[in-house]
């Protein structure tokens, strides 16, 4: 049954040695690779993450800013308005401010008072 000597090249143990750290070595450069990309990945994506979250935050502390701007604009304009009224109020008040304000939009006079109208606002020397 044999058609023949079969001729086997065998390698020697010091090849064999030498082929198999080779295939050890290309093995373990794979698997520190994937490891390293891996945690390369990890580290990309935490990041990616905290740059999100650093984002937001800071468009939520410039829309609070802003609300807060326009809330102290708000609050000085209505501080303004309660101290004109409470100057109006307080001149209301008065008997004299109330007659003054009378007599001189309405042209009213005391008995044998005289009114002068005069031109306002234009200097003539």
């Amino acid at each position: 049954m044999s058609k023949g000597p079969h001729i086997f090249n065998a390698v020697s143990p010091e090849v064999q040695k030498a082929q198999l750290r080779r295939k050890q070595l290309l093995r373990e450069k794979a698997v520190h690779r994937k490891r390293r990309s891996r945690i390369i990945s990890v580290f990309a994506a935490i990041f990616v993450i905290l740059g999100i979250q650093i984002s937001v935050k800071i468009a939520q502390t410039q829309r609070i800013e802003n609300e807060a701007q326009a809330s102290r604009k708000t609050l000085k304009k209505v501080t303004q308005e309660h101290k004109d009224l409470s100057t109006r109020r307080d001149d209301l008040k008065d008997p004299d401010y109330v007659a003054k304000m009378v007599r001189y939009k309405f042209y009213y006079s005391k008995p044998n008072e005289k009114i002068y109208n005069l031109p306002q606002g234009q200097d003539n020397n």
